[in-house]
């Protein structure tokens, strides 16, 4: 499906005045696809990881985690998030915990192709292997933001309230395998995302009484029978940074959960 047009959608559901706001809250994020023949490469997701030489698969107790995707941050275009200009991402999920891992490997740090452990053979865990390709699209917050950002406080009737309802459902439900780097998070259970960036016009607005708290979506990945990946009943899996870890490039401390309906 194509992207929805944000502003269309905002002159149906939402009314004018609060349009100026809404803009301040769009973030530009990479729709993470699987590429198709001539497009741009970014990565791949599933397969074996490159690791290096040594390096443990990562894994907890009751087993290693599957691989879910390698980024090469050297292919990706320019976002609000910083990243390194090279150097690679790779992420692996537990589905059979809640958590996984995500790990950065500077360019000058060798890759090797892993072999599968075992009980992931045994249990078939391996995520079948397509190269990645993006979209760059307009990210925004959850309907909840908004009517606690916006609209607390103030007295509104339920038609205003229905609208913003409206606005984000048909918003958030126009993709199916919604993998993205950057952005706002598209959060099934929780509301950690920070979403908006420290020392912006937008942060400066929002958030001019208070310091804002929570981290930063670095990347999710959605369920994606395709491939084989799946996170519970149609969950996400979710690799949260803080934006001091994220100045610093600091990956050893990224967040990795999921949640499923």
């Amino acid at each position: 499906m194509t992207e929805p047009d944000l502003r269309a959608l905002m002159r149906m559901h939402i009314p004018e005045e609060f349009h100026p706001e809404i803009e301040l809250t769009v973030r530009e994020g990479l729709r993470l696809r699987h590429a198709r023949e001539d497009d741009t490469i970014i990565g791949y997701f599933g397969g074996l990881p490159q690791l290096p030489e040594g390096f443990a698969w990562p894994g907890a107790d009751h087993g290693h985690y599957e691989h879910v995707a390698t980024i090469d941050l050297a292919a990706l275009p320019k976002l609000d998030l910083n990243l390194p200009a090279s150097g690679k991402i790779s992420v692996f999920g537990d589905t059979n915990g809640w958590t996984g891992a995500c790990l950065f490997f500077p360019d000058d740090v060798a890759l090797n192709e892993m072999p599968l452990p075992p009980d992931l053979a045994e249990r078939n865990g391996l995520i079948s292997r397509v190269d990645m390709t993006y979209a760059v699209v307009e990210t925004i917050p959850d309907a909840q933001w908004f009517e606690m950002n916006l609209l607390d406080g103030d007295d509104h009737d339920d038609v205003v309230y229905e609208g913003f309802e409206a606005f984000a459902e048909a918003f958030f439900t126009h993709s199916w395998a919604w993998h993205q780097l950057g952005g706002w998070a598209n959060e099934i259970q929780g509301q950690r995302d920070r979403g908006l960036l420290p020392g912006t016009a937008a942060e400066q607005h929002f958030y001019s009484d208070f310091e804002p708290s929570g981290p930063l979506l670095l990347v999710q990945f959605d369920t994606d029978p395709d491939i084989n990946m799946g996170w519970g009943d149609f969950g996400t899996l979710y690799c949260f940074i803080t934006p001091q870890d994220l100045a610093a490039h600091d990956f050893t401390k990224v967040n990795v959960h999921w949640e499923s309906y």
